[in-house]
């Protein structure tokens, strides 16, 4: 009968010893995966705003295109990954057959993006800016 009850006891002692254990380290493991999580997104976002703005200029370079449609186009690819807070500037804004490269800036403000919540990133703005030369020419051997 002792011996019942001191095998009760221990069971009971290491019940409360695994529950205090848990108790300190959830909340790390947590932290620890949300933070993944979201440098994970961070990294997503970052990656597909070089994308953006790289297809949004080459929407540019071709003859007759206009501002709007490299806008649209980058606006477009971030809307694929979920982020719609952000700012795309194409330079010049006026594209015309003088026009001898475009620039396409894609401006993305992390906290209003954050899938959770932007403890680690703080006010991180993510940039990406690409230039290219355009298709517009004086022809073979002109300027």
């Amino acid at each position: 009968m002792r011996r019942h009850k001191l095998k009760h006891t221990q069971s009971s002692l290491r019940r409360g010893i695994t529950l205090a254990e848990f108790a300190i380290v959830a909340p790390v493991f947590f932290v620890i995966l949300l933070a993944g999580i979201e440098f994970s997104v961070l990294n997503t976002i970052r990656n597909t705003a070089n994308n953006a703005a790289y297809e949004g200029a080459r929407k540019l370079v071709i003859p007759g295109a206009v501002a709007s449609s490299g806008r649209q186009e980058a606006e477009r690819i971030m809307g694929i990954v979920g982020v719609h807070a952000l700012t795309v500037t194409v330079t010049p804004s006026t594209i015309d057959d003088e026009t001898r490269e475009v620039t396409v800036d894609v401006s993305i403000p992390y906290a209003s993006n954050a899938i959770i919540v932007p403890w680690f990133t703080g006010d991180v703005t993510i940039h990406s800016q690409v230039t290219l030369l355009t298709e517009r020419y004086g022809g073979v051997g002109g300027s």
